[in-house]
């Protein structure tokens, strides 16, 4: 649709079941010239950084009045940058300009792709099989990445993910 109708301002989720709304946003704009406003539940400063880095010019939240919506819509389409009145602004142009601490990126490949698999809800076995490994060696990961990353459950590890933005890879 893009490539055939001129669009002014693409309003786009930010976690998209088949896709990431940040990948995403960088290939509309490869596409098309466009404003992108990104539109999440999340009010992470990572995601929002993320979403801006791909090229978004503002981020919303599903949780504002709609009038405050529209508002960055308007603003978005005049060139301006919009940012969620709660958002943690300083943080988040920090993250824009690569600093704050990215836990992440301590994992090795190895953990990074069984972190991966973990926070989308596959099973030891499962990575395990997946991987060509043993199960007690996706154990061993697992407890090593939740060492690295001084997490205590997969629920912790889920919103670490959530808050570094890994979730909408």
């Amino acid at each position: 649709m893009l490539r055939r109708d001129p669009v002014d301002v693409v309003v786009l989720d930010v976690l998209i079941p088949s896709t990431s709304g940040i990948s995403l946003a960088a290939q509309l704009l490869e596409v098309r010239t466009c404003k992108v406003l990104a539109l999440s539940v999340l009010d992470e400063p990572v995601m929002i950084a993320a979403m801006l880095r791909a090229g978004a010019s503002g981020y919303a939240l599903k949780t504002q009045p709609p009038q405050e919506i529209i508002e960055a819509i308007r603003l978005v389409l005049t060139g301006g940058r919009y940012l969620p009145p709660r958002a943690a602004r300083e943080e988040v142009l920090a993250r824009i300009n690569g600093a704050g601490d990215m836990p992440l990126q301590r994992l090795t490949r190895r953990e990074r792709e069984i972190f991966d698999l973990l926070i989308r809800g596959y099973t030891n076995d499962e990575i395990g099989t997946r991987l060509f490994i043993a199960r007690r060696t996706v154990e061993t990961h697992r407890q090593r990445i939740m060492k690295k990353l001084a997490t205590h459950s997969i629920v912790d590890m889920i919103r670490l993910a959530a808050r570094q933005g890994a979730l909408a890879e």
